[in-house]
């Protein structure tokens, strides 16, 4: 009898799984997960979890409860398709309701700046964006501070909640009252734009902080601007955005500024350069024992020790470009006055196994000269090809000698470039590799602007890409006094998290910049928003096309997840990689036909007037102004 009970309850066992196993794959169940998870907590038996998915089908039954996985989907899907898709997929899927979402969830919102930029906007930012998600438990990180513009449409926008009217350039708004008081007062804005006095912002400023060591961005600003800031209404927007990131205690809470990053914007570069290289480093400073001893260094910065900085993929891709320059008819010159350019270019690289005119052609002259993987695939095609040409370049006994000069100049184009982009590619390099490269490539830059000047590089460029250098040298050294243990990745320099973010939030728009300054401001924060998701699940963020260093990297994009390399700062000796990166540009330098005096590094740089951004000495930088 008793084994009979045993058998009877055995069978009934097997038939309740059977009746799971058929529940589960001949329906579409919502929330599978979460209904067996909370009936497991409860004890539930296999027989009660069935009745509680055929419940569940009826729409009798839903769990409580959501994970933070649950709502971070809401988020994304809200984010990027708006509350008629979050309805539709909570109903059809269970995802959360957007009440739920606002419950639970905390969104980006960026305080609009209407009229003329003011403190309390960027402090409101800072207080509400950046210090409420970080604690006293979060670890100290230096902070780089970014500024871009977007793309905005030229309109007028009313804000019901300070009954003002935005949308107007930040530079002249001051000659208007906002806040729409009567009809009067929108007949007096309307009038002010008419007549030129205000302008309707064509593009929207964004100042965003990032930290090193944290993938994600912060925005501090979002101001309209007309595009008619000149370089000291610049310079105090940048300082005033540093002034406010000291007096609201970020800098004491969450991190210091180590320095200012933008892209090629001459207005900026100017503002910059009065703002972040007037101050010559004070010995006492806790960098100076490292960076006195790297010589050719330049030691100027700004008030607390901040840098500029210039994104090394604008460098890359910009109208005054590293590829840009190469692809021009003018070209470069590097060596024996052979000028090589997109002509010469063309006759070489065909020789390659993989390119044929045509793929040659559409990598000299891309449809998109902003494509950034198109300018990297340009450099490695070049380096490629210098490295297939050892046996012409070193044969000195070779017949045909106009082949074996421009080849020589091609290798020496192929160690400059690759110097530049090799750290911020190769996953395998360690940190006192990838400062030996920069340093290869400062000294390299030197030697060949010293010797041509314009006809090597614009003094623009020249200046770009040796701010880079040192600024990378200098937040390196700051993170070795911050926390020697902690890994510095090389690409949190430059402004890429920023834009990242225009890219969010161009994806937000349909990719269709037609937006106002009010819905610029929401995609902003919903951009925010989808950045913190996608932070949280790599696995399910896209990239970037444009933005990706390369296509074939097998990643989306390169980052500090994938780094390979020893990249901890304390184990990086930052003079030695220094010199090593001296030495190895010496030994190029010393098999050119360049003359000695313009690369005698200890002979030039013993002149204290002499500095990589001093290359003709008399305190003058070059490629400040636009005369230049």
């Amino acid at each position: 009898l008793n084994d009979s009970r045993k058998y009877t309850r055995t069978l009934t066992q097997l038939d309740d799984y059977h009746r799971l196993l058929m529940a589960v794959s001949e329906n579409d169940i919502p929330r599978l997960q979460q209904i067996i998870n909370v009936a497991l907590r409860h004890g539930t038996s296999v027989c009660e979890i069935v009745n509680k998915l055929e419940d569940a089908l009826e729409g009798v039954y839903r769990p409580r409860g959501y994970g933070a996985d649950d709502l971070d989907i809401a988020t994304l899907v809200y984010r990027l398709g708006g509350r008629q898709l979050l309805f539709a997929l909570n109903q059809k899927l269970s995802l959360p309701s957007l009440r739920t979402l606002r419950t639970c969830s905390i969104f980006t919102t960026i305080t609009p700046t209407i009229g003329p930029i003011r403190d309390e906007h960027i402090n409101e930012n800072i207080c509400t964006i950046v210090l409420s998600p970080h604690n006293d438990s979060s670890p100290k990180r230096g902070v780089s501070l970014m500024i871009d513009e977007i793309a905005l449409e030229e309109m007028a926008v009313h804000f019901s909640k300070y009954n003002k009217v935005g949308g107007l350039c930040w530079k002249h708004s001051h000659l208007v009252d906002p806040v729409l008081r009567m009809y009067e007062s929108a007949i007096n804005i309307a009038q002010k734009i008419h007549a030129g006095q205000v302008h309707l912002g064509k593009e929207l400023t964004v100042i965003g902080a990032s930290f090193f060591g944290e993938d994600g961005i912060y925005p501090l600003l979002a101001a309209p601007t007309c595009k008619a800031e000149d370089a000291d209404d610049m310079e105090q927007l940048l300082a005033r955005a540093i002034n406010c990131w000291s007096a609201v205690g970020a800098g004491a809470s969450v991190g210091p500024i180590w320095s200012f990053a933008t892209d090629g914007d001459a207005t900026r570069r100017a503002a910059g350069h009065k703002l972040f290289v007037k101050n010559m480093l004070n010995q006492e400073s806790p960098l100076y024992g490292t960076l006195i001893n790297m010589l050719g260094l330049n030691l100027f910065t700004g008030d607390g020790e901040v840098t500029l900085d210039f994104d090394y993929k604008h460098i890359l891709k910009l109208d005054i470009g590293i590829c840009t320059l190469i692809r021009a008819p003018s070209g470069i010159v590097l060596n024996n006055g052979r000028v090589i350019n997109s002509m010469m270019l063309a006759r070489y690289l065909v020789w390659l196994p993989a390119y044929d005119e045509a793929a040659v052609t559409k990598l000299l002259h891309p449809d998109d000269p902003q494509d950034v993987p198109r300018a990297v695939e340009l450099i490695l095609t070049v380096i490629e090809l210098a490295k297939s040409q050892y046996d012409i370049v070193n044969d000195s006994f070779s017949v045909d000698i106009d082949t074996r000069v421009d080849l020589k100049s091609i290798t020496l184009l192929s160690a400059l470039i690759e110097s530049f982009l090799t750290p911020f590619i190769n996953t395998s390099l360690s940190l006192s590799e990838q400062i030996q490269y920069l340093s290869h490539y400062a000294h390299l830059a030197f030697a060949f602007f010293h010797a041509h000047r314009r006809s090597f590089m614009s003094y623009q460029l020249y200046y770009d890409t040796q701010t880079a250098v040192k600024n990378a040298m200098f937040c390196c050294a700051k993170q070795q006094i911050l926390d020697p243990n902690t890994p510095f990745y090389l690409g949190d320099v430059g402004d890429d998290p920023l834009e990242i973010l225009f890219g969010r939030t161009r994806m937000i728009g349909g990719h269709n910049s037609a937006c106002s300054y009010a819905q610029a401001i929401d995609r902003l924060g919903a951009a925010k928003d989808i950045d913190g998701v996608f932070k949280r699940h790599p696995d399910l963020d896209p990239g970037h096309r444009r933005l990706k260093l390369t296509r074939h990297e097998g990643v989306d994009h390169i980052n500090r997840e994938i780094w390979k390399g020893n990249i901890i700062s304390g184990r990086c000796d930052l003079p030695l990689a220094w010199r090593k990166g001296r030495e190895a540009s010496l030994l190029i330098l010393s098999m050119s036909e360049l003359d000695l005096v313009h690369y005698s590094f200890t002979e030039l740089f013993d002149n204290p007037a002499i500095d990589m951004l001093h290359p003709f000495g008399q305190n003058k930088y070059l490629g400040i102004t636009s005369e230049e």
